[in-house]
């Protein structure tokens, strides 16, 4: 069993180092492909619109919140709330409306995500696979 055990070793290692350098000599993908005008944001990970808001570079414990544009500690600012039926959650203004009133959540194609801040939808944060 040693014997089985030392000659599979090298075999392994042998199988697995195309593997490894491969992995070491390639960077991670670090940008998705932005819809025309749109730039990458790499610190939220996501494609923006021209003239949107950067990411401020918040402290430990705080979070950016684009619509105000400022840091806010975890916790603080607009807390999704629990709507009635027949309600949805304006996340902008922090209200519940009732259906028909302000801006409607879009129904976005599959991936794609309604942002309500501009009332569009947007891409999916990673492409999807070929």
């Amino acid at each position: 069993m040693r014997t089985f055990v030392r000659r599979l070793v090298p075999v392994v290692v042998m199988a697995l180092a195309p593997m490894a350098a491969v992995t070491i000599a390639t960077p991670a993908a670090s940008l998705a492909q932005c819809a025309n005008g749109e730039w990458w944001d790499a610190k939220a990970n996501v494609c923006r619109p021209p003239g949107a808001p950067l990411a401020l570079p918040c402290d430990a414990g705080q979070w950016w919140d684009p619509t105000a544009d400022v840091c806010r500690p975890l916790g603080v600012g607009p807390q999704p709330l629990a709507c009635d039926g027949g309600q949805w959650w304006d996340p902008t203004a922090n209200v519940c409306r009732p259906l028909g009133v302000g801006a409607q959540p879009l129904a976005c194609d599959n991936g794609w995500w309604w942002d309500p801040t501009a009332n569009v939808c947007r891409p999916p944060l990673m492409p999807p696979a070929a």
